[in-house]
């Protein structure tokens, strides 16, 4: 019974320098904000400790996360991995489960529900399409499951029904994106964009945040369309935009994923010097950067979203969090990479 416990205590002892390190604090109270990087660590650190050394005390619990794929997909992948270790190094069970599909909106509602039927503590959601979910938002609260969103946020006015969303600022990504791409054409210039799929949050605030960007210049959005978060979508869409728009100058694509079927087809329509700005910040990302393929790419942080959401999980379901007191948006920060910061680039790229 001792080298149990033992055990335990030293699993939940690495979690918390993990979480520690990380510097993150979650969807921390929102009338307890620190106000700088070392009172929020120091926080962070006595809230892990008094939040895990009550898991100790209490049953294991299963922490369940929903997303589209991680197939194909390096920022999903990203996601799942950090969670997955966050959830296992704090003692507690981790449950994934996926659509299959980057447009199997459905499915990810039925398995929600099916998590819900199943009795998980709790659940954690990357959501396909911010309003298909609602419904099972609702069957999650009324079981008393708390969820928590990562990247991708739900319509407004469903704010009880989830502790917190914590990602992204899509919407000053693409504002930060749109900025670049009329530095890069001296404002002036027609541009393409690709978003991601329609009815996600996270590509329309990218998308808005990206035209709010280019306001001011003279660069006209000359043709925009879905690429499904799908290379071979985004090559057959950048295809028939490029048909119908061949003067122009800058594209704009809501997420890396799709990076390669959009440089397929340009190069397929012998498109050079275009000046190309996405949003994730993957590996392939800048590699593509450095070979000179694309300009630049909003950075988003995976490896930060999972350790946060599972530290706020855990202070909600062992007490040390009240949800009604929880900071509903945590922004986990971006950047752009470009040449300038390539080395700064590769420690934090998935």
């Amino acid at each position: 019974m001792k080298k149990r416990v033992a055990s335990k205590i030293l699993s939940l002892f690495v979690a918390g320098v993990v979480l520690f390190t990380i510097g993150l604090t979650g969807c921390q109270s929102a009338g307890n904000k620190p106000t700088d990087q070392g009172t929020t660590a120091k926080a962070a650190s006595e809230q892990n400790t008094a939040a895990q050394e009550t898991t100790a005390a209490n049953k294991q619990y299963t922490v369940a996360f929903s997303l589209k794929t991680v197939t194909n997909d390096d920022f999903q992948k990203a996601i799942a991995d950090s969670i997955q270790k966050a959830v296992e190094a704090s003692g507690n069970k981790f449950m994934l489960v996926t659509a299959g599909e980057q447009t199997a909106v459905a499915t990810q509602v039925n398995q929600i529900e099916d998590l819900i039927m199943k009795k998980v503590d709790a659940i954690i959601l990357n959501p396909m399409d911010s309003k298909a979910v609602i419904p099972a938002l609702k069957k999650a609260k009324e079981a008393n499951i708390p969820v928590i969103l990562v990247d991708t946020p739900v319509d407004k006015g469903n704010e009880d029904l989830y502790i917190c969303y914590i990602g992204t600022d899509n919407f000053n990504a693409g504002v930060e994106a749109g900025k670049r791409m009329v530095k890069e054409l001296s404002g002036k210039g027609n541009v393409l964009i690709v978003r991601g799929a329609n009815g996600n949050a996270a590509s329309d605030g990218r998308v808005d945040g990206f035209k709010k960007g280019l306001e001011g210049s003279e660069i006209k959005i000359t043709g925009e369309q879905p690429g499904d978060w799908s290379n071979d979508k985004a090559m057959s869409v950048t295809q028939n935009l490029l048909q119908a728009n061949s003067d122009v100058q800058g594209l704009f694509t809501a997420s890396d994923v799709m990076a390669d079927g959009i440089l397929q087809a340009l190069k397929e329509k012998k498109k050079t010097g275009i000046v190309i700005m996405s949003v994730d910040g993957s590996k392939k990302a800048v590699d593509l950067i450095k070979a000179g393929e694309i300009t630049g790419s909003m950075a988003q942080f995976p490896g930060k979203m999972g350790p946060m959401a599972v530290d706020t999980i855990l202070k909600v379901l062992n007490g040390g969090l009240d949800p009604a007191n929880a900071q509903k948006t945590v922004d986990s920060g971006t950047m752009v990479y470009d040449k300038s910061n390539l080395e700064e680039a590769n420690k934090w790229a998935f």
